[in-house]
């Protein structure tokens, strides 16, 4: 009796979890060629600014340390992780309605598993293009410096998932209430490269002294500055202030550990739980 009481409950696990799984295979198939541009992109730029600058310039001189190598060829992720988000998430909520998939009234499948699937599916592409960046510039720096890897660089790598997860979560609350997939892509792409250093530099003028902990872009700077062996850990050690004749200014070189990790949890948790919000709403 108790074992087919076991049965039943794996069973009906089993059938709640079948929709998200066939939905998470369907949305690796439906973008498997963005993620195979998207990484192309990846590898490509790897070598046209950390292999080839070195290679083709016998003059031009390699970082002292594999961990400086390593720092100034990561200046290329954050476009790369808000590029590649924006085209992999903004269609998780709103394709179901420009598409007219979203006013089914006989329930095929749950909506939420829908969404949950395709969430599921585009995260696990866009990890795999970030992988990609690293393995690629990881190989480069054994074949420059010699192994092995410096342990930070996988700090590193864990910072940039955090951040893809923060980033990939901010466009799919703004797929819950666009109409379209263009206009999320556009939306958010103006917002997360432009207005957010707009906005940042804007705060910096008024408030030099006041950190910006709230910025997405603020904090992406841990992913590259985690390299830095003797990480600073006092605030005087974590900016720079410029003096120009009676101009200043105060240039915030990276945020906590702490302070970033919670960032991104923060910006994750209540963005998908607004987008969840506005979906149901969106359904009445």
């Amino acid at each position: 009796m108790q074992l087919l009481e076991k049965n039943e409950k794996y069973e009906q696990y089993y059938l709640a979890a079948l929709p998200v799984v066939t939905t998470y295979i369907f949305e690796l198939k439906k973008q498997w060629k963005k993620f195979v541009i998207f990484t192309i992109m990846a590898i490509s730029f790897v070598i046209l600014l950390s292999h080839l600058p070195y290679a083709l310039i016998p003059d031009n001189p390699l970082p002292d340390t594999q961990a400086d190598y390593f720092q100034s060829g990561l200046n290329f992720i954050i476009l790369l992780t808000i590029f590649g988000a924006c085209f992999f998430f903004s269609g998780i909520i709103c394709s179901e309605y420009s598409e007219k998939t979203g006013f089914i009234t006989f329930p095929i499948i749950n909506k939420y598993k829908l969404v949950v699937g395709k969430y599921l599916g585009a995260l696990t592409l866009m990890i795999g293009v970030i992988a990609a960046f690293y393995i690629a510039l990881g190989v480069l720096g054994i074949y420059w410096y010699g192994g092995p890897i410096n342990y930070r660089y996988y700090y590193s790598f864990g910072i940039a998932l955090l951040y893809l997860i923060a980033v990939s979560s901010f466009v799919t609350f703004f797929s819950s209430f666009m109409k379209s997939v263009n206009m999320t892509i556009v939306t958010t792409i103006m917002l997360l490269l432009i207005a957010n250093m707009i906005i940042d530099s804007l705060v910096i003028l008024l408030y030099p002294e006041f950190e910006p902990i709230y910025s997405l872009n603020h904090n992406s700077q841990l992913i590259s500055y985690i390299l830095v062996e003797d990480f600073p850990t006092k605030l005087e050690d974590r900016y720079e202030d410029l003096e120009f004749r009676n101009f200043h200014r105060r240039i915030w070189l990276t945020p906590t550990i702490e302070g970033a990790i919670t960032i991104f949890l923060l910006y994750t948790v209540i963005c998908l739980i607004v987008a969840a919000i506005i979906f149901k709403r969106r359904q009445l």
